[in-house]
Formats: C-alpha cells, structure tokens, sequence
C-alpha cells in the first residue's frame, strides 16, 4: 500500500525508519512527506496534503505533527480517501473525536492511534490472563509514571509545556492512561467519572508535569494513574492489575509482564502501521482502533480545561524535583488512591 507521512521531525523521525523498513519488506510503499520545513527523507516533500496526494496518490496517511493539527489534517486524509494512523492524541476534544470518527463511518475508512504498547506481546498476554479469570475478578487498575524531564524537554517544540497538549496524562504518560483505561473495559465509554489533580512545578509551561487521575464507571473497577514529570530517578511506567487472586505487573515500554512474581512469555510485538495495512488486506482486527480512544480523549479535554496550581518545588540543575513524588505516585497506584487520600500536602 501507499503510504504517506505528515510530521517528519522528532517522533516522525521514527516512522520515516519504519516507512523504510515496510518498503524494504515490501509491505509498504513510502510515496512522500509533508512538513512545514525541509525534512530528511528518502521521499520528496510537500508543503501540504492536497499537494501530495494530487501528486502521489497515497492510500494511507500516517500524521505524527503537533496535537493541536491532528484534527484538520485526519478529515483532510480521510476527505482523500486514505485510511490513518494518527499519533496519540488523537484528537483533543470530544466534539472533534465525534466529528473524524463519523466521517471514517461515512466513508468506510479506518483510523488507527499511535498507542504502540497495545501491540505488545506482553499486553496480549496481560488481556488473555484478565479474560481467563487467572486473576480472579478484576478490583482494580493502577498506574505509576516517574521520569525526570530537564528544561530542554520544554523547549523541544513550541506546542511542549502547553495545557491540553502536552500534560502528563496527554502525552508522555499517555500509554498508561489508555492502557488502564482498556485493562478497566472503559475506554469507549460515555459514562466514566473523573477526578483529576494536576500540578505544575514551573512557572514557564501551563501544562501539569505532576497529575493523579480516578476512573470510574459502573460495572467496571477503578483507574487510577498517578505520574510525574518531576521525579528524583527516572523508572520505567509500570501498569498493576489488582485482582482477588493476585495482581499482574506490567511495565509496559519493556514489554515486561509478571503475575504474582512469575515472568510471563510474551509474543513479539505487532506494528501498528503493518497492522493496519494487513487489516486492510486480510481483514486482521486493528490493534488499537480509533474507537478505543474514545474514553481516553475526553479525559484529555478535562486535562486541557483543569485549574493546574503551581507548587514549589527544588531546583536541581536544569531540571526540578518535586520532593516526595517519587513515592507518592507508585502508593497511589498500589492503593488506588489519589493525591489528597494519601494525604500529600499538595493533594486537595
């Protein structure tokens, strides 16, 4: 199939070396790249989509550019006739997730979200064991997040640092956020409740760098994701599957599964842009369909439209440390408990 790409720069980077490897494979034909700048591809660039495709005829557009484009550019590709692989987030409102999945269904196209881990052999893996009861029933999903960002995190692009674009639980934790919400079977729900804290320790972004989110909706069990951006040591985001007969640990960017201290074996991963063009050929289930972000993208407006205070924190270099943290957000995963009811003087 004919594939094009819109964003070459920083993530896009990535899909430009995978592009390259399908076609090697000959799985995929990469026609070409559209980018606001020169780009360093083996493609020609355009200034736009229209250009492109009146020139090269693609029949999947990947768009890995700034949030806040994603919605325009997927109608544009769509509006073409290209089905879409689109980097999370997706889109940043609900009415703008309505408005792309409806027109998807007018034209018989599909739309596929950068969600990675959902292709994972360990999260198959974490799903089949859920499924089977090996856990028991399911009480609760818990997820923790601790990296630390330095300042030049904030200045990779103009859109980082900016509230409903790039907070925490939008998009460096993104995958936790989606994965306990499909874990929990609430992800293209209407009803989930949501409680959200978020903070921000610099006075130079507007986005939460420190956030704690509860899910909740009928039937299903709790989700709570805590994360933060401000932490004393960086540790790979961890997924916890509490269940009456024990609880699964899933560290989700290693693709590393445990159940009650056992290592799993897990299956290689899937690639979601292969996934998409098989599903287009063959009829595979897509690995992480557009309407599985449904839930998710209405947190993400919460997100963008939430009181985030600034809280004092130490500075330590070019990066800042919000002391206590670190603790703070795997006991709220362990306890399904948010910031004020672990009792953080920062929680509300």
């Amino acid at each position: 199939m004919r594939v094009a790409l819109v964003g070459a720069r920083g993530h896009g980077a990535r899909h430009v070396e995978n592009l390259v490897r399908l076609g090697h494979d000959g799985l995929a034909t990469f026609v070409g790249v559209v980018d606001v700048v020169d780009v360093d591809a083996p493609v020609p660039s355009y200034p736009d989509l229209p250009s492109l495709a009146a020139e090269l005829h693609p029949e999947v557009v990947v768009i890995s550019s700034p949030p806040a484009t994603h919605r325009d550019l997927v109608l544009e590709a769509f509006e073409l006739g290209c089905d879409v692989l689109v980097e999370k987030p997706a889109v940043l409102s609900a009415t703008d997730f309505d408005d792309i999945t409806a027109e998807a269904l007018k034209r018989g196209l599909v739309g596929q979200v950068g969600f990675q881990t959902q292709g994972t052999g360990s999260y198959r893996r974490l799903c089949s064991l859920i499924g089977s009861g090996a856990l028991g029933d399911i009480t609760g999903i818990g997820a923790a997040g601790r990296w630390v960002r330095s300042d030049s995190y904030y200045e990779r692009s103009d859109w980082a640092g900016r509230q409903g674009e790039d907070g925490t639980l939008v998009n460096p934790f993104a995958h936790a956020l989606q994965n306990a919400l499909l874990l929990a079977d609430v992800e293209e729900r209407t009803d989930i409740a949501v409680e959200l804290e978020l903070y921000r320790c610099r006075d130079t972004i507007s986005a939460d760098d420190t956030a704690c989110v509860r899910v909740t909706a009928d039937g299903a069990p709790p989700v709570v994701v805590a994360t933060t951006l401000c932490a004393t040591t960086s540790l790979p985001p961890v997924v916890l599957v509490h269940g009456t007969l024990g609880q699964a640990v899933w560290w989700y960017d290693d693709d590393r599964l445990t159940v009650n201290d056992h290592r799993m074996a897990v299956a290689p991963s899937v690639d979601l842009l292969e996934n998409l063009i098989r599903h287009r050929q063959t009829g595979e289930p897509l690995v992480a369909p557009l309407a599985a972000a449904r839930a998710f993208t209405s947190i993400a407006e919460q997100c963008g439209k939430a009181d985030v205070p600034l809280l004092p924190a130490r500075r330590v270099g070019d990066r800042v440390v919000l002391d206590g943290i670190d603790e703070v957000v795997v006991r709220a995963a362990e306890k399904l408990a948010t910031f004020t009811e672990l009792g953080c003087g920062f929680g509300r």
